[in-house]
């Protein structure tokens, strides 16, 4: 019993001295903790309050919705849809490659998504966001969110997918945005903060660029130890670009552009035996059904081709308002809202009638006889020709050594000036041209809106050709000679006009008294042009001309005029290749007998209605053959449709 008593005694002894030395441990513990405490909060407060919040917070750019597009009637162009990307830091992943890998598991990622993101990983510093995948669908969003907690380094922001309603019938007038590249960071370095940035490549997208990106946000990220977002504080509200109304009208943009597509020719139904027959054999009617386009046109041989190729313009002859301006082929300019994929790439560069050039602005073709007017004014201007002045076509100009025929072989008789553009006799205008002189010519051209850009709101618009002398020597180191002349006079040789030239032609023409330009913003304000400087007693002579090839017995568009309204205009048919002896051996005479690349372009100005002119049109058909039948009705049924439009 004693020594039981003894054992619990030894045993609290114990005890006590451990509680005393445990107690001392922890008053020591806590006395260290309470000076580090307090060297924390007090003596380095400031200092460790700015490495937190450092640490806590990102901050970012936020990219603002871009402008919209709208067409005179307020129906949409070009508009923004509201999408997810997918983002990862890589300062924050500590194997890139795994956590693709990962991702790939849980939604697509396709070969080129990877590529780009680790060429963009490559090329700007580790701690910028970099895009994995752009439109993530609602279902992808909500399985990578649940995810999130285990992928490093990744996030998710809202953006903005560039959208354009109406396709291929605008892409030449918007254009098209795509990412940002090398060089656009380059020239703006804001650019390498905004992951999903897109740049305005063509179009109005690149010509109001500036204008239609609006003004960038600016907010703060606050993430926890793991780099996962916790909370946004918005430091700078982003401002949205500027919203543009363009003067085009997208219905009577939709009947130009089926009006043109369908030419003369029959139309035929995909699912045609002959069609799908045609389509394993013909190489360019592939290519473009291949771009989801399914109209295919039966031409005057009974071949399946695609349907026409070539540009119209309508402009307002008052204040220059473009009303339709209509490309074809087009292109679809969604595709490039995302990366482009490399086979859509290389089926629009690669399509035989190359569907990205805007052939309004950018298609260099000879006038053909659309430039006869221009002859007529310039050598009523230098005293060479009158009125009254007449000349015998019996179907041939010998000058020299050398023959230059007329388009009627039979030929015209004798004619006065407005006979002659009724008819478009070839022999009167190699006369008038070489008695008037190719540095007049030139310079009357040039007032009339040709060999100079026209200055429209769009990018990459060519100048063409009107020679000169000086031109030729400067240009092809030659001396210019009076065949050229002859040739010119008829609009042909070194001749080059745009479509849009063209229009402007007719415009000036038209009104007789301003040189009016094209444009596509409209506004409310009054347009002020520069005088015409061509006297009103030439423009009534180019009227009256241009009056009687639709009206009159003998006119190359007499049957294509507008009834009640009436409207002036000028046929032209441009050969692009001479009918060899050995095509002609083989029975090929006629133009629809060639290859499509060979045959002559269509060409038809004109303006309505006549007595009080409102709108000028030029047609051009690409290898489409003549004027008269090709182009004329063209032109008859579109301004036709844009006239009732405005009555309506």
């Amino acid at each position: 019993m004693k020594k039981k008593r003894k054992e619990q005694k030894e045993l609290s002894g114990i005890m006590s001295r451990r509680a005393l030395m445990l107690g001392l441990g922890q008053a020591l513990l806590g006395g260290v903790l309470v000076a580090r405490l307090y060297d924390l909060q007090i003596s380095q407060n400031a200092s460790y309050k700015r490495l937190s919040d450092r640490n806590q917070f990102d901050q970012r750019l936020v990219q603002a919705p871009r402008g919209r597009l709208f067409d005179a009637q307020g129906r949409l162009l070009a508009g923004n849809s509201e999408i997810f990307e997918l983002l990862v830091v890589p300062s924050r992943v500590d194997d890139l490659d795994q956590l693709l890998t990962h991702i790939g598991q849980i939604v697509p990622l396709r070969p080129i998504d990877i590529k780009r993101a680790k060429k963009t990983i490559s090329r700007q510093p580790d701690f910028l966001e970099v895009t994995i995948r752009s439109n993530l669908s609602q279902r992808e969003l909500a399985r990578l969110a649940i995810l999130s907690p285990v992928l490093e380094g990744v996030s998710f922001q809202k953006s903005f997918r560039r959208i354009y309603p109406q396709g291929w019938l605008t892409s030449h007038l918007t254009g098209y945005v795509s990412p940002a590249n090398e060089r656009d960071v380059e020239n703006n370095s804001e650019l390498r903060f905004l992951p999903s940035s897109r740049i305005g490549r063509t179009g109005i997208e690149r010509m109001l660029e500036t204008n239609l990106r609006g003004l960038s946000g600016v907010e703060r990220v606050e993430v926890n130890a793991r780099g996962k977002p916790v909370r946004v504080l918005r430091d700078k509200q982003e401002q949205a670009g500027n919203d543009v109304t363009l003067s085009v009208d997208v219905g009577a943009q939709f009947f130009a552009a089926e009006r043109l597509r369908r030419g003369i020719s029959e139309t035929m139904p995909l699912e045609h035996n002959s069609v799908q027959a045609a389509l394993m054999q013909n190489d360019e009617l592939r290519a473009h059904v291949s771009t989801g386009d399914n109209l295919v046109l039966k031409d005057g041989n009974g071949r399946l081709v695609p349907p026409e190729s070539g540009a119209i313009v309508v402009m307002d002859v008052n204040n220059g308002d473009v009303r339709v301006m209509v490309s074809n082929p087009g292109f679809d300019p969604n595709l490039f809202s995302n990366p482009l994929s490399v086979r859509d790439w290389k089926r629009l560069n690669e399509h035989p009638r190359t569907p990205l050039l805007n052939r309004v602005i950018s298609g260099l073709y000879a006038p053909g006889s659309t430039f006869k007017m221009v002859v007529v004014a310039a050598a009523l201007e230098a005293g060479v020709i009158s009125t009254k002045t007449r000349y015998e076509c019996t179907g041939g100009f010998d000058f020299g050594d050398t023959t230059f025929h007329c388009w009627n072989k039979r030929g015209h008789g004798t004619i006065d000036v407005v006979q002659a553009l009724e008819q478009s006799c070839d022999v009167y205008f190699y006369q008038i041209a070489l008695k008037t002189g190719i540095d007049r010519i030139h310079n009357m051209a040039l007032r009339l809106g040709l060999g100079d850009v026209t200055g429209i709101d769009l990018p990459g618009e060519k100048q063409g050709i009107i020679p000169k002398r000086s031109w030729k020597l400067d240009s092809r180191g030659a001396v210019w000679t009076p065949g050229e002349t002859v040739i010119a006079g008829i609009g042909q040789g070194f001749v080059l006009t745009t479509p849009l030239q063209l229009a402007v032609m007719t415009a000036r023409i038209a009104n007789g008294k301003y040189a009016v330009t094209p444009r596509l913003q409209s506004d409310d304000k009054p347009v002020e042009f520069a005088p015409l400087e061509i006297s009103p007693a030439i423009i009534r002579v180019l009227q009256k001309g241009m009056r009687a090839v639709t009206s009159g017995s003998r006119g190359t568009a007499r049957r294509h005029d507008i009834k009640g309204d009436g409207m002036a205009g000028k046929t032209g048919t441009v050969q692009v290749k001479r009918i060899s002896k050995e095509q002609r051996e083989k029975g090929i005479v006629d133009n629809i007998d060639r290859p499509w690349k060979e045959r002559d372009h269509a060409l038809f100005v004109g303006y309505a209605p006549f007595e009080t002119p409102r709108y000028a049109i030029s047609v051009v058909v690409e290898h489409g053959g003549s004027g008269s039948s090709m182009a004329a009705p063209i032109a008859k049924d579109i301004m036709s449709y844009v006239l009732k439009q405005d009555v309506a």
